[in-house]
């Protein structure tokens, strides 16, 4: 079976003139490929399948490029791909190429200036090439195909008119630019080929001239020429131009492209005939039909749709937007059909609502088919019909309430059950709790695994969130990733605690992205309900707002939405916590996880350089570890730093909670210190705490009273809180310093602020925020960022550490990135700082190599 001809050409305009060529020399091609590389893995897979191309092609660049070595080499090794005709088209001369076609054999060189001889050679080269078969049928009717040729030379008119005149094509001439585009606004021509240099201006901007004609906007235009100029040729497509011929070329040739073209006008004839008749059908099928832009605008619609949808004429609809005129407000698909509309997805059989002109909702059953025009996008087409008859009301109430994906309450039915409970609370008292819940970096999860995954991920979520769910509570699809949920009675004193473990029910669901497999976050606003609470609107709307505060604050974080009015439910929110803290750091009950912090360089020793960089010391590497801390409830449970630090800001206690792991560090540290382990730790440090000169004296005090060396005690400050004052932090961090504490900024790169931050902060570290390092394997942005950033801290002086280094190939990323410092799971769960083994850590002291496992880093705690 033949496998045609292989065209490898870097140039996308060259490459067509060769098709172009090979076409009307009757042989048919496989492939197009720009890419050297491409093409060398598409000849040895048809030489495994023992399907040689029946020959290649091969434009060679002006300058010879090393990436077509490894193709010649191929090619000229023993076996099948030694005996594959191959043509080099080249610029100019090129001993070296000519010597390699010599030797090889079953090769040729042919010049650009002669590359309407291909199909010629070609004939020579391969036994039986793959003719086309041509039939009667296939010549056009060229009376149909009235043709305005122009050229500047009377004998060139003279021969080409003959010419095109033998064939059966009525000709008329013309020799100027001005001229042509006279009779061409006064005449109608199917075709107009125009020669490129004139007397009075080049072709192409006579093909723009006649491009502005009202009467030529569906005339075909085309260029004959003798240069082979690529900018020639370029800029008379781009002027309008669909075929570039070339007065050298065999006649034959020049009218195999002439009624090549001349089939094409008269196809687009028969369309355009075909367009017509299809209109008579449309006004009298029995489905509603209509046609929207990519942008969803209504382009047609036909006589059965006007009249199910309750209009007298179709100019009532065309030109509005189908959203607005034919989407019900409560119907669960219009973010679908309008993302049909958009990217030219096919839907099949879809039932949703439209909008009858009354207003009220018209069952429908619709199927949405992509329209294409000259393969490019143009919308789509929508068939739809009435479904009333078939639907129960059961049926239709439940759809009109519920979304289709999930079986969870809708936005309406959400916001009309939440109207309810507010005339309970005005009448009743108490307190409800409103979650709105966004997926983080849900786009991301569609980008990678496309719809599917994003469908199988909202339904997952749903499922989990429901069973957190007592009876009187409720869960809404809002709309897209966010949910709703309503929680009815709630005690204030709970409300941090309940809303964080919705939050972690998140991670129980597992997305691909990017092609790793990892735990789904998200952020949670939370308004408090009471009374007051005017309306289900200011509710819901208060909720997104706290929502999108909450991933401002760096995503995965919960924030509830008190008002300046709220003061008396704020007291109440946080009534007992000043207790609950003071009592917890009275019986030490908080606890330290310890993650490590690895040097990228493998080294287990630090080695120190005089001037003339001679090593004269070598010194174990110290081990460093972020502090992670819990809160230990009376019950013995741990709390969640996302559920306590927010409350201890709240409530004045951050400082002392702050104070209190200081100290506690620093005990660890000289009890490390005195069994010789060379151990740093690192702390988070509020920013609360940065701005209180009082806190700075104290934690001063505690770090003198110790003896160790303070460079073993690293603050870290979280790059995406919104610093008071960079002064205030600025003064307090040089204080420390100069007792020798180092600082880390973390979480650069995910603020407004960041290089703000850089600039004034005196920092030693910079940790590089975990969004970036997870997709940097996959996403040329995030890598780019990443090298970025390392770059720049370098340039400073500054140590650089990658967060959330969670497989071999991050790990390996990141090394390449020339990172200095990685912490995440993959080198290290975080585990209880008493359980540590240093020992075994001291004689590891480096990544793991290919194929160990460990796993993420932590926060604050």
């Amino acid at each position: 079976m033949s496998q045609g001809v292989l065209v490898i050409e870097p140039s996308a305009t060259l490459s067509n003139l060769l098709v172009r060529t090979l076409s009307a020399g009757s042989y048919s091609l496989t492939s197009v490929t720009h890419d050297f590389e491409e093409a060398l893995t598409l000849i040895k897979e048809s030489v495994e399948r023992e399907r040689p191309f029946d020959a290649i092609i091969l434009g060679v660049p002006p300058r010879v490029a090393n990436p077509i070595k490894p193709l010649l080499k191929f090619l000229q090794r023993q076996g099948p791909a030694s005996k594959i005709p191959f043509l080099l088209v080249i610029h100019d001369k090129h001993v070296i190429l000519e010597r390699w076609a010599d030797n090889r054999g079953h090769s040729a060189i042919v010049p650009w200036q002669r590359f309407s001889q291909i199909p010629a050679i070609l004939t020579g080269m391969i036994p039986e090439p793959t003719p086309k078969k041509a039939s009667a049928s296939d010549e056009p009717d060229a009376s149909a195909v009235s043709v305005l040729f122009v050229d500047d030379s009377q004998s060139a008119r003279y021969a080409y008119r003959q010419l095109l005149e033998s064939r059966g094509f009525p000709v008329d001439v013309a020799s100027t630019v001005a001229g042509a585009e006279t009779m061409a606004a006064q005449g109608d021509y199917d075709l107009m080929i125009v020669d490129y240099y004139l007397p009075d201006g080049t072709g192409d901007e006579l093909c723009r001239r006649i491009r502005n004609l009202p009467n030529c906007a569906g005339a075909t235009l085309a260029i004959i020429t003798g240069s082979y100029r690529e900018t020639i040729i370029k800029s008379c497509l781009e002027a309008g131009a669909i075929e570039c011929m070339f007065k050298n070329e065999a006649k034959e040739l020049f009218i195999t492209r002439v009624a090549s073209i001349a089939r094409g006008i008269l196809t687009r004839k028969s369309v355009e005939a075909e367009r017509q008749r299809l209109d008579g059908i449309l006004g009298s099928v029995g489905d509603g039909v209509y046609g929207v832009s990519t942008s969803g605008e209504i382009t047609f619609i036909n006589p059965t749709g006007v009249r199910l949808l309750g209009y007298a004429e179709e100019a009532e609809l065309v030109g509005e937007l189908a959203a607005d005129s034919l989407h019900h407000d409560d119907a669960d698909h219009n973010d679908r059909l309008e993302d049909c509309y958009r990217s030219g997805h096919a839907l099949s059989g879809m039932e949703t609502m439209f909008k009858h002109r009354r207003g009220h909702p018209l069952p429908v059953e619709c199927t949405v088919f992509p329209l294409s025009i000259k393969q490019q996008r143009k919308g789509a087409v929508v068939v739809f019909r009435d479904i009333s008859e078939r639907k129960s009301v059961d049926q239709l109430r439940w759809e009109v309430s519920h979304d289709s994906l999930t079986g969870l309450a809708n936005r309406r039915h959400f916001s009309q059950h939440l109207d309810r409970q507010l005339e309970r609370l005005h009448e009743e008292g108490g307190y409800d709790a409103l979650l709105c819940v966004d997926i983080d970096r849900f786009r991301d999860i569609i980008e990678s695994g496309g719809e599917a995954e994003g469908d199988r991920v909202l339904a997952e979520v749903a499922e989990r969130l429901g069973t957190r769910l007592r009876d009187r509570d409720l869960l809404a699809r809002l709309e897209a990733d966010r949910f709703a949920l309503l929680l009815s009675r709630i005690q204030l004193s709970t409300l941090f605690t309940i809303a964080d473990e919705f939050r972690g029910v998140l991670a129980e669901v597992q997305a691909e992205r990017f092609g790793v497999r990892r735990p789904v976050t998200g952020s949670i606003g939370v308004v408090i309900l009471t009374r007051m609470t005017p309306s289900a609107e200011y509710a819901l709307e208060h909720a997104r707002i706290a929502c999108d505060h909450a991933k401002k604050k760096g995503r995965n974080q919960t924030h509830i939405y008190l008002s300046e009015e709220d003061t008396r439910t704020a007291r109440e929110l946080e009534s007992g916590w000043e207790d609950r803290f003071k009592d917890a750091i009275r019986n030490d009950r908080f606890v330290f996880l310890a993650q490590p912090i690895t040097p990228i360089d493998s080294s287990p020793t630090l080695q120190l350089v005089d001037e003339a960089g001679n090593v004269v010391k070598e010194e174990p590497r110290e081990l460093i570890f972020e502090l992670l801390l819990r809160m230990v409830s009376r019950d013995g449970q741990w709390v969640s730093p996302n559920v306590f630090v927010p409350l201890a800001e709240r409530v004045n206690m951050v400082q002392e909670v702050d104070l209190w792991v200081i100290r506690n560090a620093l005990i660890k540290l000289e009890e490390m210190a005195a069994e010789n382990y060379n151990v740093c730790l690192t702390v988070n440090i509020s920013n609360v705490t940065l701005q209180d000169l009082d806190a700075l004296r104290l934690i001063r005090d505690v770090i003198e009273s110790r003896r160790m060396e303070p460079n073993r005690l690293i603050f870290e400050v979280t790059e995406t809180s919104e610093m008071a004052s960079l002064h205030s932090a600025r003064k307090f961090m040089l204080e420390l310093r100069k007792l020798g504490c180092r600082f880390a900024l973390d979480d650069f790169g995910t603020g407004f602020s960041s290089f703000t931050h850089l600039k004034h902060l005196p920092v030693d570290f910079i940790k590089i925020d975990g969004m970036f390092v997870q997709a940097m394997v996959n996403d040329d942005v995030d890598r780019t960022m990443v090298n970025s950033i390392t770059s720049m801290a370098h340039a400073l002086g500054l140590a650089t550490i990658a967060e959330h280094v969670d497989s071999e190939e991050t790990l390996e990323a990141v090394r390449l990135a020339e990172v200095d410092f990685v912490q995440g799971h993959y080198l290290g769960e975080p585990m209880l700082l008493d359980t540590l083994d240093l020992d075994a850590m001291l004689e590891a002291q480096r990544p793991p190599a290919a194929g160990d496992q460990s796993s993420g880093s932590g926060g604050h705690g």
